[in-house]
């Protein structure tokens, strides 16, 4: 499985780790949320932690929630230490999941190529459901959209 860090602002990357456990079973995500009592240094030093509990030779997403949060900026700050490190924001389940069957190696192009893969999968599937109905003359209870 790739080696993901989920980083957020309260408890959403714990929340977003257990609903993924209990769709695809167990997972090695490593979480870190953002808490109120916690000074940015102590935010910066966790990631770092987190980031060096990988091997070193091994390539780590970390999934932020928000673009431009502190969680992103901080991320952010570690990719020119970090050659294998990618960080991905607009954490959502369908983009956790996708990212956690993805297979990498030490090629940062093909890396890439794949995380984009996985980021476009998943925005396929937001959208508004309700144009989705007025589409289709009825839906019943047994259609998938």
């Amino acid at each position: 499985m790739t080696n993901i860090i989920l980083f957020s602002h309260g408890q959403l990357a714990t929340g977003l780790a257990d609903s993924c456990k209990l769709i695809i079973g167990e997972n090695h995500f490593k979480v870190l949320n953002i808490l109120l009592d916690q000074n940015i240094q102590e935010i910066k030093n966790n990631l770092d932690v987190m980031i060096q509990s990988f091997d070193d030779n091994q390539p780590v997403i970390v999934v932020t929630d928000i673009p431009g949060g502190s969680t992103t900026q901080t991320a952010i700050q570690r990719i020119s230490d970090n050659k294998l490190l990618y960080v991905v924001t607009g954490m959502n389940l369908g983009l956790v999941m996708s990212l956690s069957f993805l297979s990498l190696s030490q090629d940062d192009e093909d890396n890439k190529n794949k995380i984009r893969d996985a980021i476009e999968e998943s925005q396929k599937g937001i959208y508004l459901v309700n144009d989705v109905i007025s589409c289709n003359d009825e839906l019943s209870d047994d259609d998938d959209l």
